[in-house]
């Protein structure tokens, strides 16, 4: 009866070692798939590789999140749209280039003959190519042109997309350089998306440093600005019925490990209270990652006096001008009309 109760003991013993063991197994299994699926992730969208070729043409990438294509045509017809703008004023187009935090990095000025500079920045995983779609509203009002390729887009050099965080550093240097070869010491930023974010940290870093620069960038007009660049990571998990918790917060920390940039420090909704110059803020009631909520609380952050917000009726997350571009473009000139200094 001992050696029965003993042989018993025993195996209930082992089998809670078993069952343990296995489980033990599982969750390290599953904890590893979730730390290699947001690594994935994070190398898809936030990173380009070195031996990618660089181009600046669109390439048309089957998306299963746009079923009837309506993402890749507007995207194709925008591109195309730009360039065949752009063709106009090809005799005033200059390739530029400068490098900065050791990255060669690639422009274009378009010299209109003009004493003032739009720069256009375009959003992720576009070129500059794309930027002209917007640049028509500023060569009306006066502006000469500046479209470029931010770091790890178009034929410039970068591993990583930080949404501004880093890359404003080269919008910085980018106003220093029209500034000092065109003698130009007025500039309109437009950013789309996290172009807008690079806008908005740019002229930041330049009012805190103060002195002449301070002044160089006159307005400012954000189309699509996020709260915050996890923000828009969690909403786009959200779109497409992904669990946000923990990917969004992992692919945020691997971005961390790559770069250094923090997503929660600094953030476009962190900034607006430094920002007093005039700004347009464009979004439009169909945007599913900048959405009206978050929108006005951009706006009611921002410190400026002079600031103005167009909600659109259609468009898109940085799809609004192609929804209706006249108005659009109407909301540009008559900005910058109202603010002409």
């Amino acid at each position: 009866m001992q050696m029965t109760n003993f042989l018993f003991s025993t195996l209930s013993q082992n089998a809670w070692i078993i069952i343990g063991s296995v489980l033990g197994f599982i969750l390290l299994v599953g904890i590893v798939l979730i730390f290699l699926t947001a690594f994935i992730i994070f190398r898809k969208t936030l990173y380009r590789s070195p031996k990618t070729k660089r181009v600046r043409e669109y390439s048309v990438i089957t998306n299963m999140y746009d079923p009837d294509g309506t993402i890749q045509n507007d995207k194709i017809q925008m591109f195309e749209e730009g360039i065949e703008w752009s063709k106009q004023f090809k005799d005033k187009i200059e390739d530029v280039h400068i490098v900065n935090d050791g990255l060669n990095l690639y422009g274009q000025y378009m010299n209109l003959g003009f004493d003032k500079c739009a720069i256009v920045i375009q959003g992720r995983t576009e070129s500059l190519l794309y930027s002209y779609y917007f640049a028509s509203a500023y060569a009306k009002s006066g502006y000469n042109i500046l479209v470029i390729d931010t770091r790890a887009h178009g034929l410039s050099d970068g591993k990583y997309v930080t949404a501004g965080i880093l890359e404003y550093r080269d919008l910085i240097k980018w106003i220093k350089f029209v500034e000092e070869k065109y003698s130009i010491k007025s500039f309109v930023v437009h950013g789309i998306c996290i172009g807008a974010a690079n806008a908005i940290y740019a002229y930041e870093e330049l009012k805190k440093k103060g002195g002449e620069d301070a002044n160089l960038i006159k307005k400012i007009v954000l189309d699509g600005t996020f709260i915050s660049y996890f923000e828009i990571f969690r909403q786009h998990h959200i779109e497409r019925k992904k669990p946000v918790f923990p990917f969004v917060q992992l692919i945020s920390f691997f971005l961390f490990l790559a770069t250094g940039a923090r997503v929660f420090k600094k953030t476009p909704l962190k900034a607006m209270p430094n920002i007093d110059i005039p700004v347009l803020f464009i979004y439009s009631k169909q945007d599913v990652y900048c959405t009206p909520e978050k929108t006005q609380q951009l706006y009611d952050a921002c410190a400026s006096e002079n600031k103005e917000l167009r909600l659109f009726p259609k468009g898109r997350h940085s799809h609004v001008r192609i929804r209706q571009p006249e108005d659009y473009d109407q909301a540009i000139l008559d900005f910058l009309e109202k603010h002409k200094n």
